[in-house]
This record gives C-alpha cells, sequence and structure tokens, in this order.
C-alpha cells in the first residue's frame, strides 16, 4: 500500500521542509472538525495562526490524490468478508465532507487489503469500516478503518437497501451463536445524499417527489437558513434522502 509523510505539528517543526500538498487534522478524534487540505505554506501558516500548538494537537499528512471510498464488511474467525463499497461524493477542498455515498462493486484489491489488516491486527470478530482512497494507478490506500458499524445511517439503513443485509441483526446473531447471514441478497445502484445546500433554500415536498426521483426512504430536519458546510456536526442534523436508480 501507498506509504505517506507523516508530521506532528509543534513550535520547534521547520514548516519550510515540508512538501505539499497536505491533509492537516487533530491527532484524536474529532467528527472532521479542523481537518483541512493546504496547498501550500502560506495557506498553512494561514490555517495556524489561531491555533496553539504546544499540546501538539495537530498532524500534517501527504494528501493522497485519487477516489475515496467508504467500506461496509465483517471479519468471522479472522477472514474478512466484504459486504458493500460506497463511493463518496465530497465537498470542495479545503474542507473535504461527505455529502454523498454511492453504492459501487466491490475491488478485489481492497478486500486483500483489508484481510492483511485484519490478521496483522488479529481481529477475530468484528464488524467493520474503513475509508479507503484509490490511487490513480489503482492502489488502495487506507485512511482509517474501525472495529465498528458505519455511523450517518449507513450501516443501519444503505446497507440494507442496497444489499438486503441487515448488519446489525446479523451481528446479534453471530453474537448469539444463531444462524447469521452476511452474504449480500441483491445489489441495487442507490445513493445517500446528505443536504449540503447553504443559504436561504426551499423545503421539498419529498411525498410528491418520491415517484419522479426515485426516494425511497428520507428524513429532513433542515430550515430555511442554512449555513455553509464545513464538519459533519454542520451537516448530519440535516438528515438525508435515499434515491435507487430504476435498472428495470
Amino acid at each position: 500500500m501507498k506509504k505517506v509523510d507523516c508530521f506532528l505539528l509543534s513550535d520547534d517543526l521547520d514548516l519550510n521542509k515540508l512538501k505539499f500538498p497536505l491533509i492537516i487534522k487533530p491527532r484524536f478524534g474529532s467528527g472532521s472538525k479542523d481537518v483541512i487540505a493546504v496547498k501550500n505554506l502560506s495557506e498553512l501558516e494561514n490555517f495556524l495562526c489561531d491555533k496553539d500548538l504546544k499540546n501538539n494537537d495537530f498532524l500534517a499528512q501527504t494528501l493522497v490524490e485519487g477516489v475515496e471510498y467508504g467500506l461496509d464488511g465483517v471479519v468471522i474467525d479472522g477472514r474478512y468478508k466484504h459486504i458493500l463499497l460506497r463511493q463518496k461524493l465530497l465537498t470542495p477542498l479545503p474542507y473535504r465532507q461527505s455529502i454523498g455515498n454511492i453504492s459501487a462493486k466491490e475491488i478485489k484489491q481492497i478486500s486483500q487489503s483489508l484481510q492483511a489488516i485484519a490478521t496483522n491486527l488479529k481481529l477475530k470478530n468484528s464488524l467493520l469500516n474503513a475509508d479507503i482512497i484509490i490511487t490513480p494507478n489503482s492502489e488502495p490506500f487506507i485512511i482509517e478503518i474501525s472495529p465498528r458499524p458505519s455511523g450517518h445511517y449507513l450501516s443501519s439503513t444503505f446497507v440494507q437497501i442496497t444489499t438486503g443485509i441487515n448488519m446489525i441483526k446479523e451481528w446479534i446473531n453471530l453474537s448469539l451463536k444463531k444462524p447469521f447471514d452476511f452474504e449480500p441478497r441483491f445489489f441495487k445502484h442507490a445513493i445517500i445524499r446528505y443536504f449540503d445546500c447553504e443559504g436561504e433554500v426551499k423545503i421539498p415536498n419529498f411525498n410528491a417527489l418520491k415517484n419522479e426521483l426515485g426516494i425511497i426512504k428520507y428524513e429532513c430536519n433542515i430550515n430555511r437558513n442554512l449555513a455553509k458546510v464545513t464538519n459533519r456536526a454542520s451537516i448530519m442534523w440535516r438528515d438525508y434522502a435515499i434515491m435507487v436508480a430504476d435498472t428495470s
């Protein structure tokens, strides 16, 4: 897999030695808050001007170019089982936020990479979600991996609509030593879209649009005036719409 440079941002780090572009992000989980891409030293200095680096809270990492995916899978008795790959729709740089996911077919090389990671981490039984970039050379780069189901209505809703698998139910069955099945029953081309609009908006009548747009499930909490999306917290409360393509 692709290797990247990673630096701990501190007061004594010589910023002139960094190679751009870079991703700047907190060392600890933050729901994508303060994750930003910088193209040059000037942009980095502007970002850091109001940040306190004494606590070593930020990392600088090589920006990996490519298409970003989310992944849902499971490890059973140490063997990785692929369930769904989701191509992400992202907001423009500098702040990259997922505003949607499109179901995509499995890429074999990704499964091989996930199996290697599961083996090295000695995972035995676990649900799995990961964020991955496929580079222009078709190499998978694992951004992060977590031994839990995906959030944001993905594992709970989107995966079941696109594959027929209720991941949580099947995991409970496995844990209780009851019959379970993580094999996809079908594969539907679908998209989950979070509401990333900003400014004054007109709230649509989803019931009137369901048949026209193929909307099969939605939740909507948006109001008439929306701020700019800069992190997960600023978009997830607005909820989502799931659309399935008519392939008949």
